[in-house]
């Protein structure tokens, strides 16, 4: 049964919940799917509305549609439409400001979502125990950052890195966490113009462990406003930096 949905047409509803059954691995690649006909019944809808939901899947690479045969679906996975669609931002965009902003934007979407998820989990021991472990590496090379070790400064954005991604992976919004991985390597790529003293990376620092002990006891509140600050702090260093 179709939940409704007021802004969606009929079409767009059945694709969506057709995408979450192909996403899911109720239907496995290879596998053909219902006639259009069975489909119309089960969702009572026209048999266009079936079509336009089969053209939306099969733009999206779900699914792969042939005459006189039913549609079979193509991929378990949005990746390749993912790809295609950081590939056609990039081409507009050519790595503006807005762009990268906007990117941005994105990850402190993903990644303050994360956190609260993450914080409220039952299974959060191993995730936490990954953070903790970065978080400690980080603390060690401080005495070395503080004497201006180069090489102190490449394993510490290593850390950082690892960090951040360790957070966004356990997001369970595939579809953004995927587009911004396919175009995180541009906004990291323009982060890494941003040169920071060792008071911001010891301060940087310390807001990793904090957001860690706030995960770790399950405080929410003070974990989400913890990430919050810290990618904000960020967001204002990239906006000053880039041109």
């Amino acid at each position: 049964m179709i939940t409704s949905f007021s802004t969606e047409t009929k079409s767009a509803q059945i694709a969506r919940q057709i995408e979450e059954m192909i996403l899911t691995k109720v239907y496995q690649a290879g596998d053909p799917l219902p006639s259009q006909q069975e489909l119309a019944d089960e969702f009572k809808a026209s048999s266009r509305s079936i079509r336009e939901a089969f053209k939306q899947l099969e733009a999206k690479g779900l699914v792969e549609i042939s005459q006189g045969r039913r549609a079979t679906v193509k991929s378990n996975n949005l990746d390749q439409f993912v790809a295609s669609l950081s590939s056609s931002l990039i081409s507009n965009h050519t790595a503006d400001k807005k762009l990268l902003l906007d990117l941005m934007q994105v990850r402190t979407t993903v990644e303050v979502s994360a956190t609260r998820e993450l914080s409220r989990s039952d299974q959060r021991t191993i995730l936490v125990r990954s953070l903790d472990n970065l978080t400690t590496k980080m603390e060690q090379l401080l005495p070395r950052l503080k004497d201006g070790d180069a090489d102190a400064a490449i394993q510490w954005n290593s850390h950082d890195f690892n960090f951040h991604k360790t957070l966004i992976d356990s997001n369970e919004n595939v579809i953004l966490t995927a587009i911004y991985e396919n175009l995180s390597p541009l906004l990291y790529q323009s982060m890494d113009q941003i040169s920071n003293t060792y008071i911001e990376l010891e301060k940087s620092t310390r807001e990793h462990r904090y957001l860690v002990d706030a995960l770790e006891q399950g405080q929410t509140d003070l974990a989400v406003a913890l990430a919050l600050v810290h990618l904000t702090a960020i967001r204002g260093k990239l906006e000053a930096t880039i041109i």
